[in-house]
């Protein structure tokens, strides 16, 4: 195999390889990121339609439910998350010698 052939042929397969790792880190973090932020916004609306409605408007007040639901879904997602970014590291790390080459 010439060198001009096998450098395009090593070159497509790393675009490939980095393009797929890119893609799973990106899936990845819309599947942590997601839910977190879609719960969040639905908190601040209710917190935000109960200050409207009982006249309360201090910013303080929608600081506290906002950081339990974080806390709660972190512990409850935590497993998932850990087992979600070790997969993308093993694939990482399975790549990481071809690319080297």
């Amino acid at each position: 195999m010439s060198p001009a052939r096998w450098l395009r042929h090593t070159g497509s397969w790393m675009n490939h390889a980095v393009i797929d790792l890119y893609t799973r880190a990106l899936e990845t973090a819309a599947l942590l990121a997601l839910p977190v932020v879609a719960v969040i916004g639905v908190i601040g609306v209710i917190v935000g339609l109960a200050q409207t409605i009982t006249g309360i408007q201090d910013q303080n007040l929608s600081f506290g439910p906002k950081i339990a639901v974080i806390i709660l879904l972190a512990a409850m997602s935590g497993p998932f998350a850990l087992a979600l970014l070790g997969e993308l590291l093993r694939a990482s790390i399975q790549v990481l010698p071809h690319l080297v080459r």
